[in-house]
C-alpha cells in the first residue's frame, strides 16, 4: 500500500502556490493557506482522535483532485469516545441555499489500507445552530476502492431535516463505525451541484488570448465558449515547454488569471484546458511563453489598479450593468451604492488602458436606462435592486431608500457626465440621461422635519418622517451634502455642509421591562443606518420612542500622541476617505476644519495603534487591522485601508503597499487585487472580495498618480459652484 501511494503522491505533486476561485455552491475547493485550513473545526473525546493544528485540520498540498490542495483527515474511532470536523462554508456573503434536487458531491481519497467502506466517517449538512440527518459516506460511494479518487455524490432529499430556505453554513464529517486503526482520507471539491447537468463532451481546444507579465505575477486571458458543459479552466505551466504542471482551476465567469511564479528573468510556458462537471478536460490549447521581468514602481502600480478594476469588469448583471455582491441561482442582486465605486473605477480603466471606452459606455447606458425606469421615492432608491426584474432587494429585511446608497450612484454618474464631453449622439443622449436622474432627486424631502439642514439616510417605502439616522459626521455624509447644495432643483443651504460637522445626534428610548437595554442596543446594530455617528441613551422620564436629540460633534480627544476633534475612531478609515474619492482634499478646508489634515491625524492615529497591538507581526507598514469578534478572537488587516491611504501620506502608504505585496502576495493578491482581509494571528485569508475596498484602492492609487477623478469632479459645473459656496479659500 505505501509504494502505490508514494507513486500517486509523485504523479500528483503539483505546485504548492496553486488556488482557486470558484463557485457559490462550493463549500471547499482549496485552502489558500498553507499548513492548516482555518475554516474547519475540529471536536474529540474519550480515546477517539482527529489529526489537527490549532483545531484545524492539515492542508495536503501533495496528494490532491484539483490544484493546489486537498483536505487530510486523520483519524481514530474508538468505541470509547466521538469526533467530528466542521468544513465550514466560508463565502458567508453569498448566503447560498440549496435546491431539494441538488447533490452534494465530494471527492474522497482512502489513503489507509486497511480502511473499510463501513469505516468512513457520516456526513450531515449544518445551517447556523441547526443540522440535518447524518448520512454513512460508505452508502453513496459504487466501486470503492483505497487509494484512489473516488466519486461521492448524495441527493439533498436524503438529508432529512434540512430547510431548503435556510442559508447552508457547512458540513459535518462524524466518526462513523469504531475500529482502533488510524484511518488516512484526504477530501477536496466539496460542492453542492445539480442533479442533472450536460454532459457534452469538450471536443474543440481551448483558447488561451493573451499572457502578460507583471513582474511575479503573469497574467494569463481567455474567452471561455458559450458550451453549457463547460465548468472550469484548468491553467497549466511549465519551465521546459516538455512537462506541464496544472497550477490553478478558475470558474467560467472569470476572464484572467494572475499566476505568482517563484523566479524572475526565466522562461515560462502555459497552456489551458476546460473542464467539465465530471472534470474531464478539452484538448489543450496552443502553448503560450513568456519571461517575467522586474517591475518599476510606475508599472507595479499599474498591476495593483488592473487586478482592483478588473473585479469590477467581471463582476457584474449583465440585464442591468450594475455591480453584483454576489451570484444567486434564482435571482441577481445588484448594489446602487457599490455600482458607484465600480463606474468610476471602470473609468479609471479606461484612462489606463484597461477596457475599451466603448465598453465602458456600453455599462454605463445599461446602468442609467435601468435606474431610469427603478422604483424611486423623490429620486432616491433602495440599497439593492434583483437586476432581472428591476424590482427593490431588501437584504436587511427594512423596506426603505437609501440616501448614502444614492448618493453613490448619483455622485459617479456626474462624474461620467463630465468624462463623456465628446460630440458623439451616444455621448450627448447619455449626458442627458444622468442629468435627468440627478435633477428628479428632490434632496430637500431626506431632510429632518424637525431641522431642514440635516439630512436622514434613509427613506421609509411609505411616506412619513421616522427618524432613521442623520447623517452626521466625517464620512460619506459629506458627499451626501455636497451633492444637496449642488442641486439646481431641490438644494439645501450652503451651511448644512458645515453644520453636518458641528453637529451630531443621540437617539434617546425609553427604558421599560419590556424594551431593555441590551434589547435596544441589539435591534440598532442590524439597522445599517445606525452605522452612522449616532450615539444611543436610555432614560427613565417619558420620551418618544426614536427620539432624537442635537448635540455638539466636537469630541476633542487625545490619543497616541495626537489630538483628533470628533473623538475616538469607531469606524473603518475608508468611512472617512470616502469624500476624498471625489473631492479633492487640498480644497476640503470648512471653517476652522482642515479636512484633509483631520482625516491625516485618524490615519497616524490607526497606524500608531496598529503598530502598537502589533498582532502577528513586527512589520511597522503592515497596518490596517480591524478586530473581528466571535468565539476565537481574530485579528484581521484589511489591506485597502493602508493602501487607500495614499493621498494623505504617499510614503507611508507605498512601503505598506509594497510590504502586503512582498510578504504575502502570493496569498493576499490576485486577479480580483487585494482580498477583504487577512488573518496574521490565525494564519487565515479571505476568499472573498468587498466592493468599497476595490474601488478605494483603484481611485485613490488614480488620484495620487494623475488626479483624475478628483479633476472631472471639480469640473461639474453645479459642483464647482457648491464647492466656492462651501469651501474656504
Amino acid at each position: 500500500m505505501q509504494l502505490r501511494l508514494f507513486f500517486f503522491l509523485i504523479l500528483c505533486c503539483f505546485l504548492t502556490k496553486s488556488k482557486a476561485e470558484s463557485y457559490t455552491e462550493v463549500v471547499f475547493d482549496n485552502s489558500l493557506v498553507k499548513g492548516s485550513y482555518a475554516r474547519s473545526y475540529v471536536d474529540y473525546s474519550g480515546q477517539s482522535w482527529v489529526e489537527n493544528v490549532h483545531r484545524n485540520l492539515l492542508v495536503s498540498d501533495s496528494l490532491y483532485f484539483t490544484p493546489g490542495n486537498a483536505l487530510s483527515l486523520r483519524y481514530i474511532s474508538s468505541e470509547a469516545g466521538d469526533w467530528n470536523v466542521l468544513i465550514r462554508y466560508s463565502r458567508q456573503k453569498f448566503h447560498y441555499r440549496v435546491s431539494a434536487e441538488d447533490v452534494l458531491n465530494l471527492k474522497l481519497f482512502v489513503g489507509s489500507s486497511e480502511t473499510s467502506q463501513k469505516q468512513l466517517p457520516s456526513i450531515s449538512i449544518q445551517q447556523g445552530p441547526n443540522q440535518s440527518i447524518s448520512l454513512p459516506l460508505g452508502d453513496y460511494i459504487e466501486d470503492y476502492t483505497n487509494n484512489a479518487w473516488l466519486n461521492v455524490k448524495i441527493p439533498v432529499k436524503d438529508f432529512a431535516g434540512l430547510n431548503i430556505d435556510k442559508i447552508i453554513s457547512g458540513v459535518i464529517f462524524r466518526q462513523q463505525q469504531s475500529s482502533p486503526a488510524t484511518h488516512q482520507l484526504f477530501l477536496d471539491q466539496i460542492e453542492f451541484l445539480p442533479a442533472n447537468y450536460s454532459t457534452a463532451p469538450l471536443t474543440s481546444a481551448a483558447v488561451l488570448s493573451k499572457v502578460n507579465p507583471h513582474g511575479k505575477h503573469v497574467e494569463l486571458q481567455w474567452q471561455v465558449p458559450l458550451t453549457p458543459s463547460i465548468r472550469y479552466v484548468k491553467i497549466y505551466r511549465s519551465l521546459d515547454n516538455k512537462e506541464f504542471t496544472p497550477v490553478a482551476i478558475r470558474p467560467t465567469y472569470m476572464l484572467r488569471y494572475l499566476d505568482y511564479v517563484p523566479t524572475l528573468d526565466k522562461k515560462y510556458y502555459y497552456k489551458i484546458a476546460w473542464v467539465d462537471y465530471n472534470y474531464r478536460e478539452s484538448p489543450f490549447s496552443d502553448v503560450k511563453e513568456v519571461e517575467p521581468k522586474a517591475l518599476n514602481e510606475n508599472q507595479f502600480l499599474d498591476l495593483v489598479q488592473l487586478a482592483h478594476i478588473n473585479y469590477f469588469i467581471e463582476n457584474y448583471d449583465v440585464n442591468s450593468g450594475m455591480y453584483t455582491p454576489f451570484r444567486l441561482k434564482d435571482k441577481a442582486p445588484v448594489s446602487v451604492k457599490e455600482t458607484g465605486g465600480a463606474l468610476l473605477s471602470l473609468m479609471v480603466g479606461v484612462e489606463k488602458g484597461f477596457l475599451s471606452k466603448s465598453m465602458f459606455i456600453n455599462r454605463t447606458k445599461k446602468i442609467v436606462q435601468f435606474l431610469d425606469k427603478a422604483q424611486n421615492n423623490k429620486g432616491f432608491y433602495p440599497a439593492f435592486f434583483d437586476g432581472r426584474k428591476g424590482l427593490p432587494e431588501y437584504l436587511d429585511g427594512q423596506a426603505k431608500y437609501d440616501v448614502v446608497a444614492t448618493t453613490s450612484i448619483i455622485e459617479a454618474l456626474l462624474i461620467v457626465r463630465q468624462y463623456l464631453k465628446g460630440d458623439a449622439a451616444e455621448e450627448a443622449e447619455l449626458r442627458t440621461a444622468i442629468t435627468k436622474l440627478w435633477d428628479r432627486v428632490d434632496w430637500r424631502a431626506a431632510a429632518l422635519s424637525t431641522d431642514p439642514l440635516i439630512l436622514r439616510s434613509s427613506l421609509d417605502m411609505v411616506e412619513g418622517n421616522l427618524p432613521h439616522a442623520p447623517l452626521t459626521g466625517l464620512g460619506v455624509g459629506l458627499n451626501t451634502y455636497m451633492l444637496a447644495t449642488a442641486s439646481k432643483k431641490h438644494s439645501l443651504p450652503n451651511q448644512a455642509f458645515s453644520n453636518s460637522l458641528a453637529y451630531s445626534y443621540k437617539r434617546v428610548v425609553p427604558a421599560s421591562p419590556l424594551d431593555n437595554a441590551k434589547g435596544v442596543q441589539d435591534s440598532l446594530s442590524k439597522d445599517s443606518l445606525a452605522k452612522t455617528d449616532m450615539d444611543l441613551e436610555i432614560v427613565d422620564k417619558p420620551v418618544l420612542v426614536d427620539t432624537l436629540i442635537k448635540v455638539s460633534g466636537l469630541k476633542d480627544t487625545s490619543m497616541y500622541g495626537l489630538d483628533v476633534p470628533f473623538g475616538p475612531i469607531n469606524s473603518s478609515l475608508l468611512e472617512m476617505y470616502r469624500p476624498f474619492t471625489s473631492i479633492n482634499p487640498n480644497l476640503a478646508k470648512v471653517g476652522a476644519y482642515d479636512l484633509k489634515d483631520i482625516v491625516g491625524k485618524y490615519a497616524l492615529l490607526v497606524k500608531r495603534r496598529d503598530n502598537e497591538i502589533g498582532v502577528g507581526t513586527t512589520n511597522s507598514d503592515i497596518w490596517g487591522f480591524y478586530q473581528h469578534f466571535d468565539a476565537v478572537g481574530n485579528y484581521r488587516i484589511n489591506p485597502a485601508i493602508s493602501i487607500a491611504s495614499i493621498f494623505l501620506d504617499p510614503v507611508k502608504a507605498k512601503r505598506s503597499l509594497n510590504a502586503l505585496y512582498t510578504l504575502y502576495g502570493e496569498t493576499l493578491f490576485s486577479e480580483y487585487g487585494f482580498r477583504s482581509w487577512m488573518d496574521l494571528k490565525n494564519d487565515d485569508v479571505s476568499d472573498e472580495y468587498l466592493a468599497s475596498n476595490q474601488a478605494h484602492v483603484a481611485v485613490m492609487l488614480e488620484n495620487a498618480r494623475t488626479g483624475l477623478i478628483w479633476k472631472l469632479y471639480q469640473g461639474i459645473p453645479e459642483i464647482q459652484s457648491a464647492e466656492q459656496r462651501i469651501f474656504k479659500k
